[in-house]
């Protein structure tokens, strides 16, 4: 036998521990050289390492040999210095991070030039400071729970085993680290964690096995591996791997003990320090103008491992804008508009205007805007901030509403085109009390009478007698029955009805999949469908009656498409135009779920025929409940077609669920095989039980405390569930709403793209 150790934390246990070591010794016959043994000793140099009370410790001469090593001159000399470093990087934070720089000397030939450059000696510095005050590595303690630091970096995973010792404090018991393959930098964040999770259980097993392990992270990766219905690939080998460990998620809330702080330290992030920044004028104004004269400081930051040395100059600028506020007003007479422009040096100019043609109060603030944004672009402003107290103005121009107001879309157009000749633009809302001077000067405008003879007064009310929207050759009114000049079909149409060789090619090309009947311009699918080709107004209205009327059911971008042309509808930007549709819905994006979770593929269950399997859940309590007393909804999906059968009830009886089965499911689409349902007490009564067995369906429960074993019922309830908060306050007597609206909205769930493979019944 060689090199073997046999300790005992009490000094009269260590007798019996060797009787208990000798003999089986013996019975396995095997000898020691009792010249080379040590009895009763409290600390030992063992296989290169220090061992002692507190546990496992870096020899010196070890650590010296490092220290003091020069720097290598060869490729030979490199890889003497890292077998040495590899020896000691289980007391070494991000070993493998570490010696990062000296991989690509690894990779050159024996004949190309050594260079060991300034990054190369910057790690190997930082090695010997670490190795200057290595950390001592204590032993596990039976019974006390070990905490699992995991990193993952763009090109090196690490990992921290550490332990609670008497006193309550962290302390090491194992750092493990390494470089990952090129294959494996290209994993996502979330999978390197994992890697790293089931790198350091492989490796550090005979550690964990016995424990409980608390896995501290930002990330819960247990529950990203454990909620994926089925496991394949890396993944599935991992959490095979990772199944016979104890693990626990514990949130990384704060940085307790020197273990942990010493390991998130070896993993820092770069960082320019010590920055500040001076505010000048707007450079954007004619060169002709005055101009303060500038000052700008040089500042330096400070590079990780340099000592304080300063080595980045920085030169930091930042620009303040010009500001315009703006406001509209509107009376029984007329309409004004109010605008404030502000410099970058804080003087103020105020102007109103009067509106001289029939206005409401939101027309009134875009002119008032497009107004003010005309007269900052003579100026020459290029940065500006708007200020508006119109919250329908600013949130259609920051795209949080939709501009559905055919009459406001031209004003709408004008100001994001405005907006778009700035170099740097921001739109923000301000209370009215914030926004007096530009409300003061279009009541004033709104208020003040002007002669027909005259365009402004002494107080400078100017007038404006056309809306600013036509003076770029743009109208309000639109008339759906009449093609006008800037529509898309236009072109196609008086080619198609009068074919003149002047015409350019691209019409004449694109001419070829449209034809014309009744007036009307139809396209010509591959399939030899007619669909007809809509107008700007037209096509708003379709998408509004699809996403939000009567039979809409909010559906997304992509669906709106599908169902628009499956009605026989065509324009050129639709698929665009549906999502830009759904996204500005107001009623989507407050009733919209929210995604806590990246996206992660679907995993469905697969029937073999249609009507086979269905998935049943219940809906509510609703409040308050119908004049039938109605507070419940019971639904039924089928999973090979997705068909939704759905009905409201007054319980969640058992009774309840056998009627419905009956006159919803068998009477309609015969004798399901299985029915997937949670363990609520309506479904694993005696009464289903029998009735499953009358009619020889198997009624089969999803697992305890994991909805999404019952997926596809929980995804129907989803869209339910949503399309009542997107009618808002369902009436009183909601039966009689609900079915109406159900109605046009199941059509809709029933209605299903080609794409997937299913039918509608």
């Amino acid at each position: 036998m060689h090199r073997s150790v046999i300790k005992s934390k009490e000094q009269e246990d260590h007798v019996g521990d060797l009787r208990k070591a000798f003999i089986r010794m013996r019975k396995h016959q095997l000898k020691m050289n009792p010249k080379k043994c040590a009895f009763g000793v409290q600390a030992g140099n063992f296989l290169g390492f220090l061992v002692h009370q507190r546990g496992i410790e870096v020899d010196k001469n070890k650590a010296k040999a490092i220290i003091d090593a020069p720097a290598p001159r060869s490729k030979k000399e490199l890889q003497s210095l890292l077998g040495k470093i590899n020896f000691l990087r289980r007391f070494i934070a991000n070993s493998a991070g570490k010696v990062q720089p000296f991989s690509s000397l690894l990779r050159i030939k024996d004949k190309d030039p050594f260079l060991w450059g300034l990054i190369q000696q910057e790690a190997f510095d930082q090695i010997k400071q670490y190795l200057s005050n290595p950390p001592v590595l204590t032993p596990p303690r039976k019974g006390v729970p070990l905490k699992l630091y995991i990193y993952a970096s763009d090109n090196s995973i690490g990992s921290l085993l550490a332990q609670d010792n008497v006193e309550g404090k962290e302390q090491t018991v194992f750092y493990l680290s390494r470089i990952l393959q090129e294959v494996e930098t290209r994993y996502s964040a979330i999978e390197k964690l994992c890697l790293a999770l089931y790198f350091t259980a492989v490796k550090l097993r005979h550690y964990m096995l016995p424990f409980t392990v608390h896995i501290i992270a930002k990330t819960d990766l247990i529950k990203y591996m454990l909620n994926r219905p089925v496991l394949r690939g890396r993944l599935g080998k991992w959490i095979l791997a990772l199944s016979e460990f104890s693990f626990r998620y514990i949130p990384q809330k704060a940085v307790k003990g020197q273990a942990i702080a010493d390991f998130l330290a070896a993993h820092p992030c770069v960082e320019i320090e010590d920055l500040s920044t001076m505010e000048i004028a707007n450079l954007g104004f004619p060169l002709d103008q005055r101009i303060p004269k500038l000052k700008i400081k040089n500042v330096f930051g400070k590079l990780p491992g340099q000592r304080g040395q300063i080595l980045i100059p920085i030169k930091t600028v930042q620009i303040k804008p010009w500001k315009l506020f703006f406001d509209g007003s509107r009376s029984e007479s007329t309409a004004g508009a109010g605008i404030v422009i502000e410099d970058p040096f804080g003087a103020k100019f105020a102007y109103s205007f009067q509106l001289d043609f029939d206005s409401t109060n939101n027309r009134a603030e875009y002119e008032a805007l497009i107004i003010g944004l005309e007269m900052v672009l003579e100026l020459g402003v290029t940065h500006l901030e708007v200020f508006g107290d119109s919250q329908l103005i600013i949130k259609q121009l920051t795209n949080e509403y939709k501009c559905r107001d055919p009459t406001m879309a031209a004003y709408y157009v004008a100001a994001r085109n405005l907006s778009s000749m700035f170099k740097d633009i921001s739109v923000k809302y301000i209370p009215r009390n914030d926004n007096l001077a530009a409300n003061e000067m279009a009541q004033i405008a709104s208020g003040i009478q002007i002669q027909e003879h005259q365009s402004e007064r002494t107080i400078k009310v100017q007038k404006r007698s056309l809306p600013s929207i036509l003076t770029r050759g743009m109208n309000l009114e639109i008339n759906t029955n009449e093609v006008q000049a800037g529509d898309w079909r236009k072109p196609l149409i008086d080619y198609l009805t009068n074919p003149s060789p002047r015409v350019s090619r691209k019409t004449k090309y694109h001419a070829t999949k449209f034809l014309v009947m009744n007036g009307d311009l139809f396209r010509r699918t591959k399939e030899g469908i007619l669909l007809r080709c809509l107008g700007p107004k037209e096509s708003m209205r379709v998408m509004g009656e699809i996403h939000e009327g009567s039979c809409g059911a909010h559906q997304s971008g992509k669906k709106m498409r599908w169902l628009i042309q499956r009605y026989g509808y065509f324009w050129p930007t639709m698929e665009k135009d549906c999502f830009n549709y759904a996204k500005g819905c107001e009623d989507c994006q407050r009733n919209g779920p929210i995604q806590h979770l990246p996206a992660v593929p679907l995993n469905p269950i697969v029937k073999p025929r249609p009507f086979r399997g269905w998935a049943m859940d219940f809906v509510g309590k609703i409040v308050p409940s119908s004049s039938n007393e109605h507070t419940f909804i019971i639904v039924a999906t089928d999973y090979f077609t997705k068909w939704v059968e759905a009905s409201a009830v007054k319980s969640i009886s058992s009774s309840v669920v056998i009627i419905f089965v009956k006159q919803h499911i068998i009477h309609r689409f015969g004798i399901p095989e299985t029915i997937t349902t949670d363990r609520g007490t309506s479904f694993i009564s005696k009464e289903i039980q029998d009735f499953s067995d009358a009619y020889g369906i198997k009624f089969v429960q999803s697992s305890p405390y994991f909805p999404r074993a019952n997926g596809q019922a929980e995804s129907t309830n989803k869209v339910l569930i949503n399309i009542e908060d997107l009618d808002a306050r369902l009436p009183l007597d909601w039966t009689d709403f609900w079915l109406r609206k159900m109605r046009g909205s199941m059509s809709l769930l029933h209605i299903k793209n080609p794409t997937v493979e299913c039918q509608k019944p």
